[in-house]
């Protein structure tokens, strides 16, 4: 087994407080305030914004029914926008508030600052990010990375989530947004920060492959492989699943090849990296899941034959391929250890072998860090206090 070179051993995160108007507005822009909506906030305002306009199907107070995780939480802020926006003027000064009747005065709720980490550090290509919000009373949080939104989800006091960095992203600093409001839709904490990827020295490795496999090479059949697993390892279930570090999915199995080596075949060009880890072994080995969760899909392509892929819940997903026979249907829940099929050779293989992927947010990462106790991106961890992002540091963004 080849040691990767992982290039530069720390990285930098930079960290700057911005204004609510700023970043309210940059979420906007990124489809934040959508997002906001269909986590049930209806109108997404800030003290800046004049009022929403009203939709046909609203009440006679002119607000919007409540939805998703604010009508989950028990309707708390049903009524409350207007409060929470008249609650904002204090220490905003010259900000403009919008008008709105205030049905019934509540004593203020303080609220502790959020705190926000962000791991691994540093942040290499291949690796999965872990953003914890510990913000206990607060009802949502969300971020905006690399211009896609979306709502982190709640355990308790913390919300998490996690990004996947795909092996052949680009390095350098990368825009991490984080926003978090309370029950009434007051802005608790909106900061900007820059997370640093770091490059990667990948192996590279020329793969022989016989006549009747060459046909799998066409960039079509590849692309048909990609658009028929895709569905079934994009989604979000709003739920962790699973819990721990992942199992190895073949027992005493040998790694036999690793996430990231870039690949050419028959002495060509490199036209792809690999994006699992193989396991050697023998025809009819069992297969197990590596953790719990739901089997999203259980089925066939040319390029990857035989295989299964287990939605584990919060965007995170293990797909297991060139089996000889899937074991597991779809639909159906996986504990870890189940067999959920047998060790084959079938697509584009030269042997008996297992492909094993870990997808996060529909990119594909480094399945290594999930099978070690130290690694294991845990959302119920104690952070690192060297994780947290300073928003007292001023930092702007790095020059290109």
């Amino acid at each position: 087994m080849r040691e990767r070179n992982r290039g530069p051993t720390r990285t930098g995160i930079r960290v700057r407080r911005v204004s609510r108007r700023k970043l309210l507005h940059g979420f906007a822009a990124a489809g934040m305030g959508a997002l906001l909506a269909a986590c049930g906030g209806g109108e997404v305002r800030g003290p800046f914004d004049a009022p929403a306009p009203v939709a046909p199907e609203a009440g006679p107070d002119g607000r919007q029914p409540a939805t998703g995780q604010r009508q989950a939480a028990g309707q708390a802020g049903q009524a409350q926008v207007g409060q929470g926006q008249a609650g904002q003027q204090a220490g905003q000064g010259d900000a403009p508030v919008a008008e709105e009747p205030v049905q019934q005065a509540e004593a203020a709720v303080v609220l502790p600052e959020p705190k926000v980490y962000v791991m691994p550090q540093p942040l290499m290509q291949g690796k999965a990010l872990l953003v914890l919000v510990d913000a206990p009373g607060a009802l949502v949080s969300a971020v905006t990375w690399q211009g896609e939104s979306f709502a982190l989800l709640k355990e308790g006091d913390r919300f998490f989530g996690f990004i996947g960095v795909e092996a052949v992203a680009p390095p350098g600093p990368a825009q991490l947004s984080v926003g978090v409001w309370d029950p009434q839709w007051n802005q608790l904490l909106l900061i900007d920060a820059y997370i640093e990827i770091v490059e990667v020295e990948w192996t590279s490795d020329d793969i022989q492959v016989d006549e009747a496999n060459l046909a799998l090479l066409d960039p079509d059949v590849r692309a048909r492989d990609v658009e028929v697993r895709r569905p079934f390892q994009s989604g979000l279930t709003p739920e962790r699943l699973w819990s721990g570090v992942f199992d190895a999915p073949v027992p005493d199995g040998r790694i036999t090849a690793l996430y990231g080596e870039l690949r050419s075949f028959n002495g060509g060009p490199i036209t792809d990296y690999h994006s699992g880890i193989d396991y050697g072994g023998a025809v009819g080995d069992p297969i197990v899941a590596a953790n719990a969760g739901v089997v999203s899909w259980a089925g066939r392509t040319d390029r990857r034959g035989k295989g299964v892929i287990i939605d584990h819940g919060a965007g995170v997903y293990s797909g297991y391929y060139h089996l000889v026979e899937t074991i597991a249907e779809a639909g159906a829940g996986a504990e870890r250890g189940d067999v959920i099929g047998l060790m084959g050779a079938t697509g584009l293989a030269t042997g008996p072998h297992l492909h094993w992927e870990l997808v996060v947010r529909g990119v594909t990462v480094d399945p290594i860090p999930w099978i070690r106790a130290r690694e294991v991106p845990d959302p119920l961890a104690e952070p690192d206090p060297g994780t947290l992002l300073d928003a007292v540091n001023q930092a702007e963004r790095p020059s290109a």
